[in-house]
């Protein structure tokens, strides 16, 4: 069984994927909906999809497939009139449906572009980088451990739903049921995350995290002219989106 070859997300410079990972949230908020949000999002899952990270992608969706929904039925179910002819009967909020179309497809650029920074994400080459650039270590490796983080709790909150599943804690069904099943799950995870930040606290200092003095990169990840011009690009992308925003 051949290894999976790392896609370009993963072959980039850390700064890069960072880089227009943040340009497409600035975007999302700048540029005028539903034309400009609906093309960054369509933007977003391809850039995603050509750069090997697909999975963000299928994560984006899971996650703001829900928001869709509430946002539907809030604002183009019970929205205020003039009202429109549905497909299927009866009558739906105009307004309120180019509102869940904005809005939605803002927050699922956002959220796109953020889980597949996350899926490409390589904690290891981005300290590197940050060293090479003599960026406070701290700062960086704040960011690291936010989301690793994120990825552990995760991973916890499913194993809790397990066990607890195992221990006949009704954790399916209703959603009743799932709001009553709430405590057993997120306080063992709270006290969890806090076991595991005393650890890693106590391990980082003892590693000597914070002593004083220029660290030096190992293997600083290769940082080309072309990747460079795209960081550029992006940086400049955003700033013309805010001019032509701003300036009538």
């Amino acid at each position: 069984m051949t290894a999976r070859q790392p896609g370009l997300a993963e072959r980039a410079h850390p700064f890069t994927t960072g880089t227009i990972a943040l340009a497409l949230i600035a975007l999302a908020i700048i540029l005028p909906a539903p034309v400009g949000t609906l093309a960054l999002y369509a933007t977003t899952i391809l850039i995603a999809a050509i750069s090997g990270a697909g999975r963000g992608v299928r994560v984006g969706v899971m996650t703001v497939l829900p928001l869709w929904i509430l946002l539907f039925v809030l604002q183009g179910i019970l929205g205020d009139p003039p009202r429109v002819a549905a497909p299927w009967g009866g009558t739906l909020s105009a307004p309120g449906l180019a509102w869940t179309v904005s809005q939605g497809s803002r927050l699922a650029t956002i959220i796109t572009a953020s889980a597949a920074f996350a899926v490409a994400f390589n904690a290891h080459r981005f300290l590197q980088a940050a060293i090479a650039r003599r960026w406070p270590f701290g700062a960086a490796f704040l960011v690291v451990a936010t989301l690793d983080a994120a990825e552990r709790l995760g991973q916890q909150a499913r194993w809790l739903r397990e066990a607890q599943r195992a221990r006949g804690v009704p954790v399916t069904g209703s959603l009743s049921r799932r709001a009553r099943a709430i405590p057993a799950l997120v306080f063992p995870l709270l006290l969890t995350a806090l076991t595991e930040a005393d650890d890693h606290a106590l391990a980082l200092e003892t590693r000597g995290l914070m002593l004083p003095g220029t660290r030096t990169a190992l293997d600083p990840p290769q940082d080309r002219i072309a990747e460079r011009c795209i960081r550029w690009g992006a940086l400049l992308t955003v700033v013309a989106a805010i001019v032509w925003r701003i300036v009538p």
